[in-house]
């Protein structure tokens, strides 16, 4: 964080002048100035002859200039007030600093300067003549505004407005991936069909789509979509009565304060308003971009370098769309190398964004593209984001790993996902050496932090989902019975270390998710020291840390799982569960602290946990198959898991409300030749009630071996001072 004293010191001192006046730049930016000022004054000066810039983009270009004069660090301090974008302002190689010499735009101290896309829209008229299908209770209480072209999202002082939308149905037919049948007398010959959309949770509890609509057949009840769905559209697989689709954009379904209807070609906007208040369309998804030279088809790319960007606020963007040409991540929850966060870092190293806030708009907050290195994306507050928070994605599987070692670090992010609901906190796609650090995310629609790559089977697949981010030719051409050997060295998610995170409230709407998930990455991944807490919502096929099908070498060690329902840990294959505490399991449908789901374990571990339980309604263990014998296989062909191939021992099984239960526990492991040193006592935890997890002097945890976790240093820390 910058030292404001001793840099306003240092810059008045070697142009000498007299401190106290303020702080010291070398530029200023202000809502009050002017482009066609020098920018070198704070404030505009008596005559308004000169002063601060207007803009961030006359400030970048000047920069350029100053670089050549000067040597060492240039500041640019912008000044509180409103800032409107229009166009995306992009960062490129003649925009950076370098390793002594970082270029920063930051906050003026104690200021809070706000950029927005959101135009305000004035010349509101009561619209007083019939409109088609427009319900009675809407009627007289419907202003419409002149548009130029159109918008998926809308805000008001309160923030973002809600289209008006159908009610939720489930599919009465099983459709295709393009066809979506609907209830009967839901359709009507609408005249803006063109700007209507389908969101869709497409057969599959873990995404949601929002689809253009091509067409409809009123007579057929059939609505047909311009892009494909990632799954087909029919009932959900395990949540057969969840109502999974809605129609948005309907004039019929406008019946509420605060709904809103587009008509493109009318050039119309239809609006119900909440209060009377002021209105805003956004113009922009992108704000800022750092843009260095992408060479696609080169190992060498040009990043941007050593800029820095701190204080400062974004709000009231634009939701992206899902496009034909898209290549999508694991289950298309982001995009490969896509436009759709207020700030992306496209080709860049040693870049920072610190202490800004995100919030109100329609897309994500932070993406770090292909070619990233070495950034830091800390102490940032993210809230109220359509999309997701923090996504790093690096080239797809290929040869190419050039996203790593960036720096995560304290950032708080809550509510993200409001319009993709399946959209994480953070996400790590093919991104390496990255340490997400200290991080504190709650209230998410889905999942908390996501690391992801790309499904050994998807090397051979082609299809939006994964197949268009393979580097083929890259790849070369793998063995017909090719598996995880043959595909690892193109997973570049490897060696992350997710510690010190907070999670709490994830998976508030959809179902088989978890506050950490991993699949499809490269080996090395460390989650540790994290502290999972009331995932409460009463989904089925959650949990607090969960590996997924594949998904081998990875590490979950010293993580709390405190009261999330469903499931605490989920271990497949040779993953190492050490050292976790699994507390009290919200039982109901699938009370699991432990869930055994794909073997061999061999080489996987279970030692030294603590499972711990306040009620009778526990399973400590949940493996499937036979206990003796070699393992069976499941339907998919998959070996079972079972405890006694992992190494399992000096672990503390304890059912509070039924000793007795630990230890029948310890009987069964000990008939399997395993758990032989583990105990049925209680761990004595200092004060569970108020979420103290150390031990006791006397816990028998301490002759197992097992090491506190000291939760003071999980979630967001104090800054140092810039005193």
């Amino acid at each position: 964080m910058i030292n404001w004293k001793l840099l306003a010191a240092a810059i008045l001192l070697s142009a000498g002048v007299c401190p106290g006046a303020g702080p010291a730049a070398d530029l200023f930016i202000s809502p009050a100035g002017s482009d066609d000022w020098s920018g070198r004054l704070a404030e505009p000066n008596s005559d308004q002859t000169d002063g601060p810039f207007a803009s961030l983009d006359r400030a970048r270009r000047e920069v350029r200039l100053l670089k050549k004069e000067k040597r060492g660090a240039i500041t640019v301090l912008i000044r509180e007030g409103r800032y409107q974008l229009n166009e995306t302002v992009v960062f490129g190689l003649a925009d950076s600093g370098s390793e002594g010499a970082p270029i920063t735009y930051a906050a003026y101290p104690g200021e809070k300067p706000l950029f927005t896309s959101g135009v305000k829209i004035d010349d509101w008229k009561l619209v007083e003549r019939p409109l088609p299908y427009l319900p009675a209770v809407a009627e007289g209480k419907v202003y419409e505004a002149e548009i130029e072209g159109t918008f998926k999202t809308l805000y008001d002082r309160d923030g973002l407005l809600p289209r008006a939308r159908s009610k939720g149905f489930i599919p009465p037919r099983d459709g295709s991936k393009t066809r979506l049948h609907c209830p009967p007398g839901l359709l009507r010959n609408w005249a803006n069909v063109k700007d209507m959309e389908v969101v869709v949770r497409p057969h599959h509890a873990w995404i949601l789509n929002i689809l253009p609509v091509d067409r409809i057949e009123p007579g057929n009840d059939v609505v047909h979509t311009a892009v494909n769905a990632t799954y087909a559209m029919k009932s959900l697989h395990f949540l057969k009565t969840t109502e999974s689709c809605w129609l948005e954009n309907v004039l019929s379904e406008l019946d509420e304060p605060g709904e809103w209807v587009v008509h493109s070609e009318e050039k119309k906007l239809y609006f119900w308003p909440r209060e009377q208040t002021e209105v805003y369309a956004p113009r922009l998804t992108e704000f800022i971009r750092l843009e260095g030279e992408i060479h696609d088809e080169r190992p060498q790319d040009l990043p941007v370098s050593h800029l820095i960007f701190e204080g400062l606020t974004f709000t009231q963007g634009e939701r992206y769309t899902v496009n034909a040409a898209d290549a999508g991540l694991q289950h298309d929850w982001d995009f490969l190398d896509k436009g759709n966060a207020l700030f992306r870092l496209r080709g860049a190293e040693d870049c920072v964004v610190r202490d800004c806030h995100f919030l109100e708009s329609g897309s994500g907050a932070i993406r770090i593209d292909l070619h990233g290195q070495r950034n830091r994306i800390e102490g940032n507050h993210i809230e109220q984001m359509g999309g997701a928070g923090i996504l790093l994605a690096g080239y797809g599987p290929g040869t190419k790993d050039s996203n790593k070692q960036n720096l995560i670090e304290n950032n708080h992010v809550h509510h993200v996902g409001r319009i993709y609901w399946h959209s994480p906190g953070i996400m790590v796609w093919q991104s390496g050496e990255n340490r997400i650090a200290n991080n504190l995310v709650h209230h998410t629609p889905y999942t908390g932090i996501i690391v992801s790559g790309c499904m050994t089977r998807f090397f051979s697949k082609g299809g939006r989902e994964l197949g268009r981010t393979l580097r083929k030719e890259e790849i070369g051409q793998l063995p017909k019975d090719y598996g995880i050997e043959d595909v690892r060295p193109f997973l570049h998610s490897y060696d992350n270390l997710i510690e010190y995170n907070e999670i709490h409230h994830a998976m508030e709407k959809m179902g088989d998710g978890n506050a950490f998930y991993i699949r499809g990455a490269g080996a090395g991944n460390v989650f540790r020291r994290n502290y999972v807490h009331h995932l409460v919502a009463p989904m089925i096929m959650q949990c607090g840390i969960r590996t997924d099908g594949g998904q081998r070498d990875t590490t979950f060690a010293e993580n709390i799982i405190y009261k999330c329902t469903s499931q605490g840990i989920m271990m497949k294959l040779n993953t190492r569960v050490e050292n976790n505490f699994i507390i009290d399991v919200i039982a109901p449908p699938r009370g699991y602290y432990l869930a055994l789901r794909e073997g061999p374990l061999t080489g996987g571990s279970i030692k030294r946990n603590v499972f711990y339980s306040s009620s009778r309604e526990a399973v400590f263990i949940d493996e499937r198959g036979r206990a003796e014998g070699p393992p069976t296989e499941d339907r998919r062909g998959r070996l079972h898991a079972r405890s006694q191939d992992a190494d399992t021992d000096y672990n503390i099984y304890f059912n509070a409300a039924d000793p007795q239960m630990g230890e029948a526990m310890l009987r069964r492991q000990r008939a399997k030749g395993i758990d032989q040193h583990s105990r049925a006592a209680d761990p004595l935890f200092v004060d569970l009630d108020k979420e103290d997890f150390r031990f006791q002097s006397d816990s028998p945890a301490h002759a197992l071996g097992i090491v506190p976790i000291d939760r003071e240093q999980i979630g967001l820390r104090e800054r140092a001072s810039d005193e």
